[in-house]
Order: C-alpha cells, then structure tokens, then sequence
C-alpha cells in the first residue's frame, strides 16, 4: 500500500494550479477541502427537499473522500515530507505552526469521528423507519454538529496549507 501510494505521489508531483510551493495532489486537496462546506450544505438541501436517498449516497460519499483525503494529506505532511521539512520554506514560527496544526488535527479527528456516528446512526434509524420521523431532530441536531467540525475542518485546512505552501 505504501508502494503505491508513493507512487501515485510521484505522478502528481507537477506544479499545481494555485502557484504556490505545493504540488498538484496538495491543491487539490485544500480545493476539496475548502469546497466541502458548500457540497455538504448541497447535502443538507438534499435531505430538506425530502430527497433522503440523495443525502444519504452524498453524505456517503463525501464522508469518503473526506476520510480519504484527510488521510492522504496526514501521510504526505507527517510521513512523506515531513511538516519540519516543509515548514522550512515558510516564515512561521515553528511552535506556532505546530500548535496550529496539533488543533487542527483534534478538529479533524473529532469531526470524523462525530460523522461517522451521525452516518451510522442515520442509516440504522432510516432503516427502523423512525427516520425521517421520531429522530429526525436529534439527527438534525449531530447534522449542525458535523456541519461546524466540517466548516471548521476546512478552514484549518486552508491554515495549515498556508503555512506550509504559501507564507
């Protein structure tokens, strides 16, 4: 898995598209992550409109590529390049930049973590038909939940990319 993942790195190592120091695979990162409130409030409409199918297969789905990319941008920052080696070029303070990053990482994690049981526990109530219905305001409620660690996400996001690619 490490093989390939370093392989798929080296492919896209080609100047990307915001012209900064990062490479093409960290733009589009940050582009996802900085559009992810958008498409989950897409999401939200979604399910407001009463189609829960498409929210469900678009909650899905972003969860997925969310976890995929958080993940993915983790190996590069921390065991590919290394944040020390990539913060080098940049002319932040090493121990704010690492604070900044240590919280965007707990923001991170516990937002996957609050989305995953808001998906779990969507999925299991729809299919008890108590949703939409009988818990539809609690879910609701850990929907506002996730939407905040999501926004919240993708701000520290594009943070930590400044940091590292662009100050």
């Amino acid at each position: 898995m490490s093989e390939l993942l370093v392989n798929l790195i080296e492919k896209l190592t080609v100047s990307g598209f915001w012209e900064t120091r990062a490479h093409l695979y960290m733009d589009i990162m940050v582009t996802f992550l900085a559009s992810l409130p958008f498409l989950l409030g897409l999401s939200i409409i979604f399910a407001m409109q009463g189609h829960f199918k498409l929210h469900k297969f678009t909650q899905t789905l972003l969860f997925s590529l969310t976890v995929l990319i958080l993940g993915f941008f983790a190996y590069i920052v921390h065991y590919q390049q290394g944040f020390d080696f990539l913060l080098k070029a940049s002319n932040i303070d090493t121990q704010k930049a690492s604070l900044f990053l240590m919280v965007h990482v707990i923001i991170a994690i516990s937002t996957i973590i609050l989305w995953f049981f808001a998906l779990i526990y969507g999925i299991n109530d729809r299919k008890r038909r108590a949703l939409p219905g009988v818990y539809s305001a609690s879910h609701r409620k850990s929907g506002r939940r996730v939407f905040l660690g999501v926004l919240l996400t993708s701000l520290t996001s594009v943070g930590v990319y400044w940091m590292l690619f662009v100050a």
